[in-house]
């Protein structure tokens, strides 16, 4: 076994790792540094493959080429990373996949990133440490292979935590790369094929619907010599380009039968590849049977998903697919044609793939075909839903909700940590189905967190609704219907200022009016283009976590970024509603993906699951239950703040004048405390924005409650404030006494029907 270590700095660790004396056949630098003095003072050969761009456009898939052909010719079998201060790309794990060892001065997956030890400080935690793991294309997301903590003591730099952490790995380190040796050393062995027994020919089994590159690929086969068995379609493509190959027919010694549903399902087949190697009786019954073993399967699957249907329901793929992911240890599995240069690549240079990266293939079959009988039960269930709509049942016995849940979710991006240091936290999105945020463009500023996109995400899907109310789209609107501009402010996930108004700067003063102090630092969304007036204005206003818009003004970004460099400079589509409701009844959205329209939350060992929330009824379905009716502006308001409240955390009670929030009160235990805050922030937006001081708080606004007021308290304080119309669901046993005193504050309310609890 040959180690190539990877430094920049000192060379403590590397130090470290030639006093355990590990077979270390070359270092590797990326710049000059004394830990090539060190090696050239063991006697270990050394080379710089010099990073001379330390610019944001660094290119580290053409620096990672030339990094991974100088290794080449040191034939190492591991890479070990010792403070190495450049991130490495997708070529090196791929010519050593699995065997990339790194070590990080924090526990994972807690503090990725090259400020570890700060972070860990500044987080006020009281024990960090190290992490040898193994190193992927994502930064610090590897398997672990080892831990050992470290304790944060009262009075800790940086730099003295930092020295106690790095006692810790020039031990672990080494430690850990002699045990990971240990561990390959006798998996070979294993492996290994006895010197005085002939080699058997290598066989693969090709079977593919999507034949791209598989002509390539079986033609790179059959040049070192393996043996290629072929089945239908694919058989025909091999024939074509004139690659000699067996077909699958002659193996099995019998004929495809029921227009080739049954092709490669025959113990000759499958016997071949579910063989253990290494048990002498499943030896003995391949030689009893004359069946020769398979060690490469090639197979993707029709493609249910784009053409759903019963003759593309694949029974022999996926049956081959899991046999031999099964037997990874002795087949390799390829259902994914970009995997075919890696695998070539391995077999041309050492006659067989490794055991990492027959894990890897493994690891996406089972992912593949899971997905694919997951598209297929999703099928099955919407037509039996489907079945149930034509029965005479009533409509509320409908089923809404699939009787299982399937969810395919694809990794978008790791991120930094989850809602607090210590979580791991990442962006996942439905497989097939991509998100508005694996679209969007970060234009500057610091990397996104969890908590970034998850109120980035509450602005963006609110900031669209507000611009698209239904008073935009009467007769004789001045705002112009859809070039309004809208500007949503959102902190900690509950919307904390909201306008609408003719252009855009107006619209985010007034959303910022609405409460500044908790706007400052919170995400600002505008459903128009952000301008470079916009920029200029935000200037002279605290600072935003992240701005988000469909798109930027020239020269807009440049004027923002160059005063707030810390500042997410977002730009988006606009969101789309993958599920909605007609008349009370889900669409067929459920048969594509059975989460789409469905909000999910996990509880300690359970889900709940419901139908995402929508505001199904508008200001002409809502029910005037008091002797004063609202008038036109009090109905646009209203509507505004009925909209806004569905996205404030309950109890909820929004105040609006003249189409903005002026006060919003959200997440407390009673109704009473909401509409107490909600008044509260409306004097303070009063005595910041009125001349007139001697005005009540929500004069001449309007309120709107997410659920119904059990007692008049709330309603009394509201109409003390100087609220002079109010829409809340109705429904309480008190209603008739809410309706007498509204009448009796002389304030309209009505009622909407509908309640919009958030939780």
């Amino acid at each position: 076994m040959r180690i190539a270590v990877l430094v920049s700095g000192s060379g403590t660790i590397l130090q470290a790792m030639i006093k355990a004396d590990l077979p270390i056949a070359v270092v590797v630098a990326d710049r000059k540094c004394k830990a090539l003095d060190i090696a050239s003072d063991a006697g270990i050969q050394n080379i710089i493959v010099e990073r001379d761009d330390f610019s944001a456009n660094f290119d580290r898939f053409h620096y990672t080429d030339i990094l991974v052909d100088a290794l080449r010719p040191f034939q190492v079998d591991i890479v070990a990373m010792s403070g190495f201060a450049t991130v490495l790309a997708k070529p090196i794990f791929d010519l050593f996949p699995g065997r990339v060892l790194n070590t990080h001065p924090a526990l994972l997956p807690a503090f990725k990133g090259w400020h570890a030890v700060e972070d860990a400080i500044q987080a006020g935690v009281q024990v960090t440490g190290c992490t040898v793991h193994i190193a992927t294309e994502q930064t610090d997301a590897g398997p672990i292979l080892a831990q050992e903590a470290v304790d944060i003591l009262e009075g800790d730099t940086v730099e003295t935590l930092h020295e106690r952490i790095k006692q810790v790995e020039r031990r672990l380190y080494p430690d850990t790369v002699k045990k990971f040796l240990t561990k390959l050393e006798e998996l070979e062995e294993k492996h290994k094929v006895p010197k005085e027994q002939e080699p058997i020919k290598k066989r693969a089994l090709l079977s593919v619907y999507d034949k791209t590159g598989i002509e390539q690929f079986a033609r790179g086969l059959e040049t070192i010599g393996w043996e290629l068995i072929a089945s239908g379609g694919t058989s025909s493509a091999l024939d074509g380009a004139g690659i000699s190959h067996i077909q699958v027919e002659t193996v099995s010694q019998t004929p495809e039968m029921l227009d080739g549903r049954l092709k490669t399902l025959h113990p000759a087949i499958h016997g071949g590849i579910l063989a253990d190697r290494s048990k002498p009786s499943h030896m003995s019954d391949l030689d009893k049977y004359n069946i020769t073993p398979i060690d490469l399967v090639i197979c993707n699957l029709y493609p249910f998903g784009a053409s759903p249907c019963i003759e593309n329901i694949d029974i022999g793929g996926p049956t081959m697919l899991r046999a031999g992911a099964k037997n990874y240890e002795y087949v390799s599995v390829v259902v994914d044609p970009a995997d075919y240069d890696t695998v070539l690549a391995e077999l041309q240079a050492n006659g067989e793939t490794s055991l990492q990266t027959r894990l890897m293939l493994a690891y996406k079959t089972f992912s593949h075909t899971a997905a694919y009988d997951e598209t297929i039960a999703n099928w099955f269930g919407d037509k039996k839903d489907s079945t149930d709509q034509l029965s005479d049942k009533p409509a509320d016995q409908l089923l809404r909700l699939p009787n299982t849940l399937h969810l395919k979710l694809d990794k978008t991006k790791d991120l930094r940590y989850g809602e607090n240091p210590h979580l791991q936290g990442a962006l996942y999105h439905p497989r097939g189905r991509k998100s508005i945020w694996d679209s969007a463009i970060q234009h500057s500023g610091l990397e996104l967190s969890y908590l970034n996109i998850l109120d980035a995400d509450a602005a963006w899907r609110l900031v669209y609704q507000v611009g698209n109310l239904s008073m935009l789209h009467e007769p004789g609107n001045t705002l112009e219907g859809n070039e309004a501009a809208a500007c949503v402010i959102v902190k900690h996930a509950n919307p904390c200022g909201v306008s609408l108004m003719s252009d855009a700067v107006e619209a985010y003063k007034r959303a910022f009016e609405s409460d500044p102090v908790s706007a400052f630092g919170g995400i600002v969304a505008l459903n128009t283009t952000f301008t470079a007036a916009l920029a200029k204005e935000m200037l002279s206003y605290p600072k935003a976590d992240v701005v988000i818009a469909p798109s930027y003004e020239s020269g807009a970004i440049g004027i923002l970024a160059a005063k707030r460099k810390n500042t997410r400079i977002i730009q988006a589509v606009p969101p789309v509603a993958s599920f909605m409701v007609t008349g009370g009844q889900a669409t067929s959205a459920l048969a594509a993906d059975a989460a789409a329209g469905l909000t999910l939350r996990s509880l300690e060992d359970a889900y709940l699951v419901q139908e995402t929330d929508r505001i199904i009824t508008k200001p002409k379905d809502w029910q005037v239950v008091t002797r004063r009716i609202p008038t036109k502006k009090q109905y646009n308001d209203l509507e505004m703040a009925w909209l806004v409240c569905a996205f404030v955390t309950s109890n909820a009670i929004v105040l609006v004048k003249d189409s903005m929030t002026i006060g919003i009160g959200a997440g407390q235990p009673n109704r009473v405390d909401s509409a107490r805050i909600a008044i509260e922030k409306a004097q303070q937006h009063s005595r910041r924005t009125e001349r007139d001081t001697d005005k009540e708080a929500g004069e001449d606004a309007v309120g709107a409650s997410d659920a119904f007021f059990p007692f008049r308290d709330g309603l009394d304080e509201l109409a003390a404030a100087g609220v002079t119309a109010i829409v809340q669901p109705g429904g309480s046993i008190r209603d008739q006494e809410l309706i007498a005193a509204a009448d009796e504050h002389g304030i309209a309310m009505v009622f909407s029907n509908e309640r919009h609890f958030k939780h």
